[in-house]
């Protein structure tokens, strides 16, 4: 009951965002929460969430729904404020925004919806709902109750999964945010942000290309599954925001003066959800129903279907058969990188570290800039026990992209393989300062500094690194001390 009240309260209370050109309803909420106190509560939750294992950090599922959320995201009038958009591994339907520019997706919700222009609906809902500042606006309203809260009801989202590693932390969130949001009667103020959110998101989903009756088609689904579940469960979207007969009518009546289109789903959404559906459940009912869906398409075997076999079957460690499977979309026009990635794991799979490190080697030349091949091609060098290669490499693709977390991570690892303790420390403060955890970086830095025989070029940078990353620490700690978030 406690994980229904505080899913029911709080993404409600989450959703921060910014007047812009659509419609503005006003914004006295720069009275109360400026953008950098939003920053810095949502870093703290951010930090929390990035370390929970239903955080997904596939590569493929989250540069999928980067590029859908920057897309709408482009549509927006400017000023833009910066969102980040990221994915929750949860079967459940629903998608929510953070305070601080954060809107998390889950993996049900891009399984479940019946094409991209249903998704994109979803995620320019909660684009909506950041652009209007709804969260500094609510904490108006509500009287400038403490913004730990805030904070706390944000951690709340994934602690209200029974499977979060947060869920402990359920009672204590609950019984911070959901008394003084029920004491004010949120409810009607929450719905005209629904509404207000639907308005900004419908204008998004039009401009970006998508069809908009997928915003409407989806919400009538989700209204029809809370009839039919009356008595049971609602579903978890509906829970977390309120739909309304009236909220329908008021998006079926915007939709018919916009200009209807067919959209055909992009490839990239298609490759998601079967990945996702590959990933539901056990493997050996995925691979039933990727088989049973290959057997009625008799005439073309759609290559998402086949792809989504393959990753069932590398799951059922049936890695013969899913590599007989992926052969045959495998090279020539219908080629993708995740294919050549899925190769390459199968072939690791099998302990053959070259022949994985050769299919690495010949799609990036292909596809470059493609991060599971460039994470991919690491960690086989390191399995294969080529380290100075492993190093050479990730040092490479670190000057390219040098904002990587997941690139220093790996070099980290590497570096260890290697015993230069120093490096190693160095990398891993790296990766802990681009996953938004100053104090953990100050901490492998002040190891660094006490590694013994480093190179002394070395030891002056990771120096020099530590002062700046202290002095930013103790900013944000002040910061953080100033909202009576410590």
């Amino acid at each position: 009951m406690i994980r229904r009240l505080v899913a029911a309260l709080v993404c409600v209370a989450l959703l921060p965002a910014h007047g812009q050109g659509l419609p503005d309803l006003g914004d006295a909420s720069d009275s109360v929460l400026s953008d950098k106190q939003e920053r810095t509560i949502g870093n703290r939750v951010m930090r929390d969430v990035r370390i929970d294992p239903a955080f997904v950090d596939d590569p493929e599922i989250t540069d999928y729904v980067k590029s859908l959320g920057n897309r709408l995201l482009g549509a927006a009038d400017p000023p833009r404020r910066p969102i980040e958009f990221f994915v929750v591994r949860d079967d459940s339907i629903n998608a929510f925004a953070l305070i601080g520019g954060h809107v998390g997706i889950h993996t049900g919700l891009i399984v479940l919806t019946q094409n991209e222009s249903e998704l994109a609906g979803v995620v320019a809902h909660e684009i909506g709902h950041v652009l209007q500042r709804h969260q500094a606006r609510l904490y108006q309203q509500m009287g400038k109750y403490q913004l730990a809260s805030l904070a706390a009801l944000a951690l709340a989202v994934l602690a209200s999964r029974g499977s979060s590693s947060q869920s402990d932390q359920v009672t204590q969130a609950a019984m911070v945010g959901a008394s003084a949001i029920m004491m004010q009667g949120e409810l009607d103020y929450t719905r005209e942000h629904e509404r207000e959110a639907d308005r900004v998101g419908l204008t998004l989903l039009e401009r970006a290309g998508y069809d908009p009756r997928g915003m409407v088609t989806f919400f009538e689904r989700m209204q029809r599954a809370n009839r039919l579940n009356e008595f049971k469960s609602a579903p978890s979207y509906l829970r977390t925001h309120p739909l309304t007969v009236e909220r329908i009518a008021d998006m079926q009546s915007r939709v018919e003066m916009m200009t209807p289109r067919l959209v055909p789903d992009s490839f990239a959404y298609r490759l998601a959800r079967a990945k996702l559906r590959a990933e539901t459940g056990s493997a050996t009912d995925a691979a039933a129903y990727f088989r049973d869906q290959l057997a009625a398409r008799t005439v073309v075997r759609p290559r998402e279907l086949v792809y989504g076999l393959a990753l069932s079957l590398e799951r059922s460690r049936d890695f013969a058969d899913a590599d007989r499977e992926l052969s045959a979309i495998r090279g020539g026009e219908s080629d993708h990188p995740a294919f050549e990635w899925l190769a390459a794991r199968l072939q690791s799979d099998m302990r053959r570290p070259d022949a994985a490190v050769a299919i690495y080697r010949a799609a990036l030349k292909k596809y470059p800039d493609y991060r599971g091949l460039v994470y991919g091609l690491a960690l086989a060098l390191l399995d294969a026990g080529r380290t100075k290669e492993a190093v050479a490499w990730l040092e490479e693709r670190v000057r390219a992209s040098p904002e990587d977390a997941r690139l220093y991570e790996l070099q980290s690892r590497a570096y260890a393989a290697t015993g230069d303790m120093l490096a190693q420390h160095r990398a891993q403060a790296e990766a802990y300062f681009r996953r938004g955890n100053l104090a953990a970086a100050v901490d492998q830095l002040e190891l660094a500094t006490k590694v013994r025989g480093g190179n002394d070029y070395s030891m002056a940078m990771a120096e020099a690194r530590l002062r700046e990353l202290r002095s930013q620490l103790a900013i944000e700690r002040d910061a953080e001390k100033a909202l009576k978030l410590g």
